[in-house]
């Protein structure tokens, strides 16, 4: 797909401005993950990521309203259903899934993608890769749904962090992002 990178620059700033304002208007309602009594993400994740990430259970997750920002071609992602959103350091789950363990893995992965691109080529990799693959074919979504079931399954995962900084690293350079 042959795609302007920097015609996004307006585009991304807009989606990162409501995404600021979508965190701050649940500010109150915000967890420290590592604050939570899950037995397992402490043997799969870093304190420093447990530490700095934040999870807002909700009946109501939302996605950047992107028709309405100007940005064409996504009402399918502005409509998915989803179970859970990450935004920066901040993931949104649907309240009747805040016991599951396996939601804040797979959302604790989105959180390393994020720290790891930054807001704006974490925006760049994701939406080109999502117009690309789709939802559930998008490498960053692939990757935190495989490393999810080996979570649930019990497995060890070695290098977990590094191995998706790694692999967010070779999406954003084959962008040229």
């Amino acid at each position: 797909m042959d795609i302007d990178l920097e015609s996004l620059a307006p585009f991304i700033a807009k989606i990162d401005s409501w995404i600021d304002g979508y965190i701050n208007a649940h500010k109150e309602k915000r967890v420290r993950v590592a604050d939570l009594d899950f037995p397992n993400l402490p043997r799969y994740f870093g304190g420093n990521t447990l530490a700095h990430a934040h999870v807002v259970y909700t009946d109501q997750i939302k996605a950047p309203p992107l028709n309405e920002l100007g940005i064409d071609g996504f009402s399918f992602f502005e409509t998915l259903n989803a179970a859970g959103i990450t935004y920066k350091g901040t993931f949104f789950i649907a309240t009747n899934l805040a016991s599951q363990e396996s939601i804040h893995f797979h959302e604790l992965i989105h959180t390393i993608q994020w720290d790891e691109l930054g807001v704006e080529e974490f925006i760049k990799v994701y939406g080109i890769h999502l117009l690309e693959h789709g939802y559930r074919q998008h490498p960053l979504e692939v990757i935190a749904y495989d490393l999810q079931a080996a979570f649930d399954q019990g497995r060890f995962i070695a290098d977990l962090e590094p191995k998706v900084r790694s692999h967010c690293r070779k999406l954003a350079d084959g962008l040229g992002a």
